[in-house]
């Protein structure tokens, strides 16, 4: 039995961030980009109707159109209209250089599984991976 690919959606308004962590998620499995929060839905929800749902998405909370907790708010209410359990739902973490704790007790609230304060490093990243049950891929 072959193990499906983790697909990762990284959403951030800045491409160097998205790079960085691009490069920390090479060999873990396939990385898609969004630069704001609205695409981050769109893209969420067109894998998920195709059957190739995000296994985790790292969003930034400042960007433009929509910011991240309003991202993370609709895939979680868009979750519950499909009756998806706490083990279905995508693993989303918070990735911002906002370290403070009404973001970070809003973002757990709205179900966020970790929080990350930028600059992140690719030890702390990889070990974070590793918690969440990726493994590098082949």
């Amino acid at each position: 039995m072959t193990q499906k690919t983790p697909r990762f959606l990284v959403a951030d308004d800045i491409a160097v961030n998205r790079q960085l962590l691009s490069y920390f998620l090479r060999g873990y499995g396939q990385v898609d980009f969004a630069q704001d929060g609205q695409e981050v839905l769109e893209k969420f929800l067109a894998a998920y109707k195709e059957g190739t749902s995000y296994d985790a998405i790292f969003l930034d909370i400042m960007m433009p159109v929509a910011d991240g907790q309003e991202a993370l708010r609709n895939i979680r209410s868009f979750e519950a209209t499909q009756g998806l359990g706490v083990n279905k739902e995508v693993k989303v973490v918070m990735v911002t250089s906002l370290g403070d704790y009404d973001n970070l007790k809003e973002s757990l609230k709205q179900g966020a599984v970790e929080y990350l304060v930028k600059p992140v490093k690719e030890a702390g990243f990889k070990q974070l991976l590793e918690r969440l049950g990726f493994n590098r891929v082949g």
